[in-house]
């Protein structure tokens, strides 16, 4: 991880910095319009660099362009959370008992109690069987309540994409699996398939019971989804013609609150233990705390997040920062508007906009211009910069180099025909320039794009094309150091 010393010194580098005359910026920006016009891509990217030991502009394309930047939303989502004076700490998921046990059996009831930890899996639900069994209880009379009132419940992240994508999951207070489930089959006999929908684990796994799934020959989409929000019930199915003999899959989850405490509810039953069915409720004041599972440290969470794009934690992580500016539920939609509320008091500028927290929105735009505004603050440097991963650095033919002490710390965000790259260029772990390079074809995106297929045409070709005039920009911003 970065040094938290050495990147707050930046302005200290500015009295000593070797400053070039203006001229040569200007030849520097020439450069990279050149570059990028012999790209292609010379109306679809908007960029822009800046030294930060100086002020000075190092290199500028079409900077007021307005275009979705996919993930490095994340960027912004991540110092939102941060910037707002929040402690870190844990994400905490709690159980509560409410009753009197005796001759082995609860007279009264469970309740299950979310904060938004994204990160909760099958396994970390042992904690809450464990305890109930040192209970001696072998037998709940009443239900297993789920309480949700921390977060809003929301179904998708983004409703335009295909159902079946994993990374456009529900989420709430309560979540599992980052909202996923494990789509299994295994061809039995021609036209025949064993099919299971399971909530995996290393140490133990549950089949979930609140949502089916079908086999059909129908012509359409691939995948059909249905959901009953009166009776918490989802329901896919799958065109078996394109299933192989074996595979498995995943599949989002949209009742996250409901799916979670469920599974919950199969482990105590798998464990022996009665239960009643689950029903929504708030956690009477009587009750008392049984246990309570803690989270990784949510600095850790959010470096993961960046690291590895998590939709789902990332947007996660957006509500509770928007819980925490004010007393509130937002749904995602109106946290989206305060972060953006956020972002342009920041920046000075009311160009950009953000419809969710993760980016998984084409609607969602920002400049390179804004973005520069955004990079500059010393409190997003100091909030972003030790999470932010490295970037390799690579050469002309395609292969990753180091260059002495130069490092590159930076998100980039994908989606069809939407390329995006922001971050940082370190010099001894110290960040000397701040850049953005955004790209976006949308007339093709809308073009090619169709519901029945994952992948439009020609989009792949595109992104290499991108990533490729990515890397060329980010070598020439180098050699300028």
């Amino acid at each position: 991880m970065l040094s938290k010393r050495k990147f707050i010194t930046v302005s200290a580098l500015t009295a000593f910095a070797g400053i070039g005359p203006l001229h040569a910026f200007a030849k520097a920006e020439n450069i990279f319009r050149s570059l990028i016009k012999k790209s292609g891509f010379e109306k679809n990217t908007s960029f822009m660099a800046i030294d930060l030991r100086s002020n000075k502009l190092i290199g500028r394309h079409n900077e007021k362009l307005r275009l979705p930047i996919a993930s490095v939303t994340k960027m912004v989502t991540a110092s939102y959370y941060l910037n707002n004076n929040y402690k870190l700490g844990y994400f905490k998921t709690e159980l509560f008992i409410n009753g009197v046990i005796k001759d082995d059996i609860l007279h009264g009831d469970l309740y299950l109690k979310g904060h938004g930890d994204p990160t909760l899996k099958t396994d970390d639900l042992s904690l809450f069987i464990d305890a109930v069994k040192k209970l001696g209880i072998t037998k709940v009379e009443g239900k297993l309540f789920y309480d949700n009132s921390y977060l809003p419940d929301v179904n998708y992240i983004n409703r335009n994409q295909l159902p079946q994508y994993a990374y456009n999951p529900g989420m709430g207070a309560i979540n599992l699996n980052e909202n996923r489930i494990l789509f299994k089959w295994k061809r039995l006999e021609k036209g025949k398939y064993k099919i299971s929908l399971i909530a995996p684990g290393l140490k133990k796994s549950a089949y979930v019971t609140n949502i089916s799934m079908d086999l059909d020959n129908k012509k359409g989409p691939v995948y059909n989804y249905k959901i009953d929000k009166n009776k918490f019930k989802e329901s896919w199915s799958v065109n078996k013609r394109i299933l192989s003999s074996k595979g498995s899959r995943w599949l989002p989850v949209r009742e996250s609150s409901y799916y979670a405490t469920e599974v919950l509810r199969q482990l105590f039953i798998d464990s022996g233990i009665e239960i009643g069915n689950l029903k929504r409720g708030i956690v009477p004041k009587k009750s008392k705390l049984l246990c309570t599972h803690y989270s990784d440290q949510k600095i850790t969470i959010l470096e993961n997040a960046l690291k590895y794009s998590k939709n789902m934690v990332t947007e996660s992580i957006g509500l509770v920062a928007s819980r925490r500016v004010s007393s509130n539920l937002y749904d995602l939609d109106q946290s989206a508007v305060l972060m953006t509320r956020w972002f342009r008091i920041i920046t000075g500028k009311q160009n950009s906009l953000f419809l969710n927290h993760s980016g998984l929105s084409a609607g969602s735009f920002s400049t390179s211009e804004d973005f520069r505004r955004f990079l500059m603050q010393k409190k997003v440097q100091t909030s972003l910069l030790p999470i932010l991963k490295l970037t390799p650095i690579y050469t002309s033919k395609g292969k990753v180099s180091s260059i002495g002490n130069i490092t590159v710390r930076a998100k980039s965000g994908t989606m069809h025909y939407i390329r995006g790259l922001a971050g940082y260029i370190c010099k001894e772990d110290i960040p000397v320039m701040a850049f953005s390079i955004f790209s976006a074809d949308l007339e093709k995106r809308k073009e090619n794009s169709s519901n029945n297929f994952e992948r439009p045409r020609g989009s792949s070709a595109w992104l290499s094309r991108a990533v490729i005039q990515e890397r060329q920009i980010i070598r020439k911003m180098i050699s300028q150091i």
